[in-house]
């Protein structure tokens, strides 16, 4: 069954948590496969260029609620898996269960006037150039199980702007 979570207009703060996916069940688990980084501002706003991580984590209290999407209206989300933004309280992983990947993310406004439609720092306006992880036909996914999540971890200092994110999953039984 496939969900989204979609984390809309998150302010960066440093060592702030923007966009966090956890799983508490002991009978499901989530499978991640894709991750969007998204700038939809439209306003002017004189940012910086963001460094981010992509984390595993085991633990953490949650912030901001974010209401997770059916692709499916069939579906439903087993009790236990939640979204959120602002986590507090973050233990993260540790080994080969810790930093996933490095990024950089843009939180000032689209260049509207280009011919090529590019966000302000060079990223084209196309999906997949927004994408952050994503799931091969190699792969098996992020697997989150009983206590386990990830998160979007933003470093730079400062609060200026903001960035978007979408976390596509599916719930599976274990």
């Amino acid at each position: 069954m496939a969900f989204y979570a979609v984390y809309d207009r998150i302010v960066p703060a440093q060592n702030k948590y923007m966009a966090t996916l956890f799983n508490t069940s002991a009978t499901r688990k989530v499978v991640v496969s894709r991750i969007y980084r998204v700038n939809s501002q439209l306003t002017a706003v004189v940012g910086v260029l963001l460094d981010q991580e992509l984390r595993f984590i085991t633990a953490r209290t949650a912030g901001t609620a974010v209401t997770i999407q059916r692709e499916d209206t069939a579906d439903t989300l087993s009790a236990g898996i939640t979204a959120d933004h602002a986590s507090t309280a973050v233990t993260e992983g540790t080994g080969d269960r810790a930093l996933i990947r490095r990024f950089s993310a843009v939180n000032e406004e689209y260049v509207l006037a280009t011919l090529a439609n590019t966000i302000t720092g060079g990223t084209a306006l196309l999906h997949d150039a927004q994408l952050i992880w994503w799931r091969g036909g190699w792969s098996k996914g992020l697997v989150l199980r009983q206590q386990q999540g990830v998160t979007i971890k933003n470093l730079t200092n400062s609060v200026v702007g903001s960035v978007s994110y979408a976390i596509v999953f599916d719930d599976e039984p274990i």
